[in-house]
């Protein structure tokens, strides 16, 4: 009976060792294996936050107008009320209306035979519309039109001419925005 308490001890140790101990040894180098990749990722997101303050901050001191300047060039979403409000109030400095308005979607890549999703940062979009006036108010129409914040590009031009001097043009433009 004195040997076999011993014995008895050291079997249920070793019992123990390979049936708790040593898995839960194993677990807990694997946790703290995740706990050092948990930690470089919080730094490496302290390290972002401090980034994007930095950013904010600069961003903060861009003046007001010059955002809103910055918007109206390259707008995040396409506005064409506003679009076609600003083109009115530039056509009617020379009392010329813009009228007969009509929206085209791009189809440029359908039109080279692009498949795949679109990588562009950037979408397009076609709007034509008329205005009748003289050549000489139309051409200030269109440097107006080249001076505008809004990044725009003539892709289309049509007049027709009239007996008594005034022309009706019918323009075609794209215009651009960033995507989300």
């Amino acid at each position: 009976m004195k040997l076999f308490t011993p014995i008895l001890f050291v079997l249920i140790a070793i019992a123990l060792f390979f049936w708790y101990i040593d898995p839960a040894y194993v677990r807990v180098q694997e946790l703290l294996g995740q706990q050092s990749q948990l930690d470089q990722a919080l730094n490496r997101s302290k390290e972002l936050q401090d980034v994007r303050d930095q950013l904010l901050a600069r961003y903060n001191t861009f003046p007001q107008t010059d955002l809103n300047e910055l918007q109206k060039l390259v707008p995040d979403h396409l506005d064409n009320v506003r679009l076609i409000l600003d083109l009115d109030s530039m056509a009617s400095r020379y009392g010329m209306r813009v009228r007969e308005v009509a929206i085209e979607g791009d189809t440029s890549r359908v039109q080279t035979g692009e498949l795949g999703p679109d990588t562009a940062a950037y979408e397009s979009v076609v709007l034509s519309f008329s205005v009748t006036g003289t050549y000489d108010t139309f051409r200030s129409f269109l440097n107006d039109l080249e001076r505008s914040l809004r990044l725009v590009d003539v892709v289309g031009l049509e007049f027709r001419a009239t007996e008594t001097g005034v022309y009706d043009y019918t323009l075609r433009i794209r215009t651009y925005w960033l995507k989300p």
